[in-house]
Parts: structure tokens; C-alpha cells; sequence
């Protein structure tokens, strides 16, 4: 077939722009495609960074809904026991019928019941007849109740398991012992008390001011009505010992109308502002409305003599100020800056008094020791409570040697008790439990446990087991370095516990060692027909000591005192004599007390209260200081003589008061007297 060139011309002239129009419509479709492709594949890509958000807000909003849900549980459940609660606090106010266990052991019935605005526990006896008998005569504020214990199993143990607790009141720890008619009124009454125990130990100043203005406001308020008259509020302005100026203003405004509780601490506030205090505040402030930290530092620099640092200062008013907003802004208003001067950065006291400030690196007998007599004992010493609660309670004060007269007790338990006597008996494994908690929550220098020791072999063999079992890494039973010659310091010594009773000689011909009389049975003291005569019955009976119990005894090591002489020649400075008061008494009058201060300069010494001392009253200690005697044991139940006790030793810092440069100055003046008398 003959290609015809003039046809193809003519249709190419025909077809090529159709052609041409189809080709540049399919490119334009293709590049339409693309576009389209690639828009999907953006889409997609976002598509899936959507969802992928989507998911975080769900899975959010699951966590804020579930937060949300326990949020409203737990208001729901705080709800429930703000409710329960309130009702437990209105059973203390209509008050309940409880035993109280007395120093004797007896149960007297007393009526208990709380008065809230005044935040006092009060109770009474409901049997009495007379109203005023009836009346609430003991109170307890609820600030001072330091513990709440519904397991004290040596108070329990005596009551059969009946539904007890024990409250605990005051610095001096005074204990409270009751009995409830059931378990229930037992939980709910522990409950209650320690809700508004935690609810009235707040820090806060203010608050602290508050609550006991609102206590001084309830207990002038006789007849309850709210407000106080003229009569009420004459009584109150004594107790917070305000001048006769304020006094007759605030009467003739009393006289007027009654004031109510906001009244009253609005009256009282205007008239305890410091006029001193607002003239130091607006001389160092800028503004009169609050302080800056640098003006906070020029005052401390200029009227304290003290350079603080910056973080100081803001602590300073992060604890001072109570406005929130001024607080965020490090300022101090005028009510801060006189809570201000109640922080410890401000105490008169220096701050070295307030910490270890003494020696504590030399001997263990250059120091005078606080230390407690018959520590178990409450009350009278022949038929007073026996209680692990005493122990806790003077080692809350620092006191470094306690008391352990232990005796053979029922199945094998040895027992804590005044031998002889009517006391009352606990565990001495209880009491070891109660010394371990408490010992060095206060001072981690060495506590003595001083071992009165009337045990049979097989018990003291139990002794020696609680003591390893319940101290553990704490008890100093290592023996001492040989080439030592004096006592190891308090320093070298802290957090251990050290035995003190007899130990067996060196070396053991005997597999048990025969106790020898001893000074420290203080039982022989006790004048007391009866008791005297037992003592001479248990004297004939030669007792013995346990290598187990003996092992125990590095330090301390009891030794019966026949004479100064004996003591230098056959004693070593790991001995520890013991004294009667009024042996120790004859001993310090002996030429002014120099062979009895060169003694104490060697070894330590123990002295002990008179046996006549039944009520635990307390001797004189100071002669026995003076003569350089470390250990005096006194009855921690005399408020006095406790502070006399706590102001001696360091002022409460410390359970050790280094005593060498009172000893030598005694010395000096022993000596300056024996020359005088020679002259003349």
C-alpha cells in the first residue's frame, strides 16, 4: 500500500492540535494526581498526628476523670471521718464513767469529760455527794498531753487485759492511768484525745496565741454564755498579769456591755503591741507596710550584730511572716516582724548553750552523770507502781543511769520490783524494750543500766540474753584495750549501753562466782522491821553470778568499798563503788572530803538515797558534787529537785557536765582551809 504523504499532511494539519490538546490534558491530569497523591500522603501523616493527640487528650482526660474520682473519694472518705470524727468528740463531751488505777494499785471511779472550747480534759468523782465535789477540780489541758498509749503491757499485764490506756502529761511525763468499761469506749476515747492532741500542737505562733487566748477567754466564762461581764474578766486580766491601767479600761468597758471572744482578742492585742518593736519597724522599713530583705539584713547587721545571708533571711520570713502574698515576695509585715522575735535565731540564750558546747573527750569519771534512783518506781518506795513508762519518761529528760532491781520472776522471766516491799512487779524484758526505744532519742552519749542483781544462775542466764537481744549492737560488752589506764571519754562511748553489776574475777577457777556483800542492796537501808528482816534472812543465802551475766560487764564493775586505801591498792578505774547518802555524807566531812575527791579523780562513784526516804523525797546533792561524786541518783519524781537536776547537767543540752575544774577548784579550796587552820 502507498503511503500517501499528502493525505498524512492533511490529517496531521487536522488531528495535531486535537492531539496536542489531549496530551497537554492527560500531563495536566497527571500532575493533578500528584499533586492530589501527595496532598493525600500529607493529609495522612497529619492524619495520624491527629490521632495520635487525640489519643494523648483521651488517655489526659482518662487520668484528669480518675484523679478527679479519687480526689472526690478521698474528700468523700476525709467527709466520713471529719463526721466520725465529731461524733467521737461529742462522746468525750457528754463524758463517761472510767477507772482510775492510783499509785497504790487501787480503782477509783471518776467521771471524764471534755470541754472543747477550753481544750481541757476534766474529771471528777460522780459518787460524790456535795456539788462541790462533783465539780470539775482536776483538769488537763490538752496541750500538755505529751502520748496516748493503749499498749502498755506492764500496766496491762496487772489488770488482766481489761480495756486500758495510759495518757501522758507534761514535761515531767506524769502518768495516767485508766481502765475503760469496754473495748469500744476504749478506741474511741484513744481516738478522740489524739485527734485533739495533733489538732492543738500547731506551730503556727498565731494560731498557738489564738488558742490560748480562746482557753483564757472559756475559762472566764463561768455561766458559758458566750461572753465575759465585769466579774468574769477580772479573774482573767490576773492570770495574764496586765498592768492596773489596763485593767480598770478594760473593766469600765466590761461594765458597759460584755465582750465577746473576738472582742476580747481584739482588746487584747491592742494593748500588747510593742511600742518598741513598731519603732524599730518603721526605722529600718522603706514602707511602713511591710520590709525587703535588705532592710530585714540592715537590721540584723546594725541592731543584732549579725551578717545573714540572703537564704537566712528569707527563711526568716518564710517562718515569721503569716500573709501569704507578702511571703511569696520575701517582704515582712509588722506582725511578722514581731512573731519574729520568737524564732531561735532570737533567743537571749547563746547558741553555743544550746548544743554540746563542753569537753566530752575525756574520762567517762571527769563528768557528772544525770542519773535517777529506783527509776521503775512511782510514788512511795514500798508500795508504789512499778511501771516501764518511768524509763521512757527520764530518759525523754537525758538522764544517762537508770535503775534495775531484778528478781527471780515465774516461768524463768526475771521481774523488776523494790525487793521486800508491796511495789508492784514488771517484766524486766518489758522494761529493756521501753529503755531501747527511748535511748538515745534525746543524747547518743552512753547510758549506764545499773543492775541491782537477786537472781538465781538460770535467770541471770535469761538477763544476759535480753540484754544481747534487745540491744544488740549497742550493748558494750567488748572487752577494753589492756593497755588503757583511764575510762573511755562520753565522746568515744556514744550509742552504747554499758552494764553496771558484779563481775566474776580474772582468772575463772569456778564456772559461776560467789556474790560478796555488797553496798549497793538498798534494800538494807529501807527501816522497816519486816523488810530488815528478810534482808538478813537472803544475806545467809550466798548468791552467785552467771559467766553470761558477767561477760556483760566491761566497765562499771560493782565493788564493795571497805576503804580508800583498799579501793587505790586493789581497786582499778573500772570499778564503781556505791554509797548510802549518809555514807557518803561521813565521807565528805573526813579532812573537808580530799581522800573522797582524789577517789572520784580514779573511779566512779554511786550514791544512793537514805532507806528512811520512803515518799522518794530527794537529799541534798550538792555536797556529793562537790566532793567530785558523779553518779548521785535522785528521785525523778520531785519537780524540784528534777530541775535542780536538768538546770546542773548543762542546762538540759547535754547528759554529761564535765566536773574536773570543779573538783580541782574544791581541791584548792580544801587545801587553802587546811593551811589557814594550821596557821592558826
Amino acid at each position: 500500500m502507498e503511503f500517501r504523504h499528502d493525505l498524512w499532511n492533511q490529517k496531521t494539519e487536522v488531528y495535531w492540535p486535537i492531539v496536542w490538546c489531549c496530551a497537554k490534558a492527560s500531563l495536566a491530569v497527571l500532575l493533578n494526581c500528584k499533586r492530589w497523591m501527595d496532598r493525600q500522603t500529607c493529609i495522612a501523616s497529619r492524619g495520624n498526628n491527629l490521632i495520635c493527640m487525640y489519643v494523648q487528650l483521651l488517655e489526659m482526660a482518662e487520668i484528669e476523670q480518675t484523679a478527679q474520682k479519687d480526689s472526690e473519694a478521698e474528700k468523700d472518705s476525709e467527709i466520713e471521718v471529719t463526721a466520725d470524727m465529731e461524733s467521737t468528740i461529742s462522746f468525750l463531751e457528754k463524758g463517761s464513767v472510767l477507772n482510775k488505777v492510783n499509785r497504790s494499785g487501787r480503782l477509783n471511779r471518776r467521771y471524764f469529760r471534755l470541754k472543747r472550747k477550753s481544750w481541757l480534759l476534766t474529771y471528777s468523782n460522780p459518787t460524790a455527794k456535795r456539788c462541790w465535789k462533783r465539780s470539775d477540780k482536776h483538769k488537763i489541758p490538752i496541750k500538755d498531753i505529751v502520748e496516748i498509749l493503749d499498749h502498755d503491757r506492764s500496766f496491762v499485764s496487772q489488770q488482766e487485759n481489761k480495756p486500758s490506756f495510759t495518757i501522758v502529761v507534761g514535761e515531767r511525763m506524769k502518768t495516767l492511768r485508766l481502765i475503760a468499761p469496754d473495748t469500744d469506749t476504749r478506741n474511741t476515747l484513744v481516738s478522740g484525745l489524739r485527734f485533739l492532741v495533733n489538732e492543738r500542737s500547731v506551730k503556727d505562733p498565731v494560731k498557738q496565741e489564738r488558742m490560748w487566748l480562746e482557753e483564757c477567754f472559756a475559762k472566764s466564762d463561768k455561766n458559758h454564755d458566750g461572753a465575759v461581764d465585769k466579774d468574769e474578766i477580772a479573774s482573767m486580766l490576773n492570770s495574764l498579769n496586765v498592768s492596773s491601767e489596763v485593767t480598770s479600761y478594760v473593766k469600765s468597758m466590761a461594765s458597759k456591755q460584755k465582750l465577746t471572744l473576738d472582742e476580747f482578742i481584739a482588746l487584747y492585742k491592742q494593748f500588747t503591741v510593742r511600742q518598741e518593736s513598731a519603732e524599730l519597724f518603721s526605722k529600718y522599713a522603706s514602707k511602713n507596710a511591710s520590709m525587703n530583705i535588705s532592710e530585714l539584713a540592715e537590721f540584723f547587721r546594725q541592731e543584732q550584730s549579725q551578717d545573714l545571708t540572703e537564704n537566712e533571711l528569707e527563711d526568716i520570713i518564710s517562718r515569721s511572716e503569716q500573709c501569704p502574698q507578702l511571703k511569696r515576695k520575701n517582704l515582712l509585715s509588722q506582725v511578722g516582724f514581731n512573731i519574729m522575735f520568737s524564732l531561735p535565731e532570737l533567743n537571749v540564750k547563746q547558741m553555743k548553750c544550746r548544743t554540746i558546747y563542753q569537753d566530752m573527750t575525756q574520762p567517762m569519771n571527769h563528768y557528772f552523770i544525770n542519773s535517777s534512783h529506783n527509776t521503775y518506781l512511782e510514788g512511795h518506795q514500798l508500795r508504789g507502781i512499778s511501771s516501764a513508762e518511768q524509763y521512757r519518761r527520764v530518759l525523754t529528760h537525758r538522764c544517762r543511769c537508770v535503775e534495775l532491781d531484778v528478781w527471780d520472776g515465774k516461768d524463768d522471766e526475771p521481774i523488776i520490783y523494790h525487793g521486800y516491799t508491796l511495789t508492784t512487779k514488771i517484766l524486766f524484758k518489758d522494761v529493756l524494750k521501753a529503755i531501747e526505744k527511748r535511748v538515745f532519742k534525746k543524747s547518743d552519749y552512753p547510758v549506764i543500766l545499773s543492775i541491782e542483781n537477786h537472781c538465781s544462775l538460770e535467770q541471770q542466764v535469761r538477763m544476759a540474753k535480753h540484754l544481747r537481744d534487745v540491744f544488740e549492737d549497742k550493748l558494750l560488752h567488748e572487752p577494753l584495750p589492756e593497755d588503757n589506764t583511764v575510762l573511755p571519754s562520753p565522746e568515744q562511748l556514744k550509742g552504747r549501753v554499758i552494764v553496771k553489776a558484779k563481775k566474776l574475777p580474772h582468772p575463772r577457777e569456778i564456772v559461776n562466782g560467789e556474790l560478796s556483800d555488797d553496798d549497793s542492796d538498798e534494800a538494807a537501808e529501807v527501816e522497816d522491821e519486816e523488810v530488815q528482816k528478810q534482808v538478813k534472812e537472803s544475806k545467809k543465802k550466798k548468791g552467785k553470778v552467771a559467766v553470761e551475766l558477767s561477760d556483760l560487764v566491761v566497765m562499771c564493775q560493782a565493788m564493795s568499798f571497805k576503804s580508800f586505801m583498799e579501793s587505790k591498792s586493789k581497786g582499778t578505774f573500772v570499778n564503781m563503788s556505791s554509797f548510802s547518802e549518809s555514807k557518803a555524807l561521813k565521807l565528805v566531812k573526813e579532812d573537808g572530803g580530799r581522800q573522797f575527791i582524789q577517789h572520784n579523780a580514779f573511779q566512779l562513784s554511786r550514791i544512793y538515797p537514805a532507806g528512811s526516804r520512803t515518799d522518794s523525797s530527794n537529799y541534798d546533792p550538792i555536797p556529793m558534787w562537790n566532793a567530785g561524786c558523779q553518779v548521785v541518783l535522785l528521785s525523778p519524781d520531785i519537780l524540784k529537785d528534777t530541775r535542780l537536776t536538768d538546770s546542773f547537767i548543762a542546762s538540759r543540752c547535754i547528759a554529761y557536765c564535765i566536773a574536773l575544774h570543779c573538783i580541782a577548784l574544791v581541791c584548792l579550796c580544801v587545801t587553802i582551809a587546811s593551811l589557814l587552820r594550821q596557821l592558826t
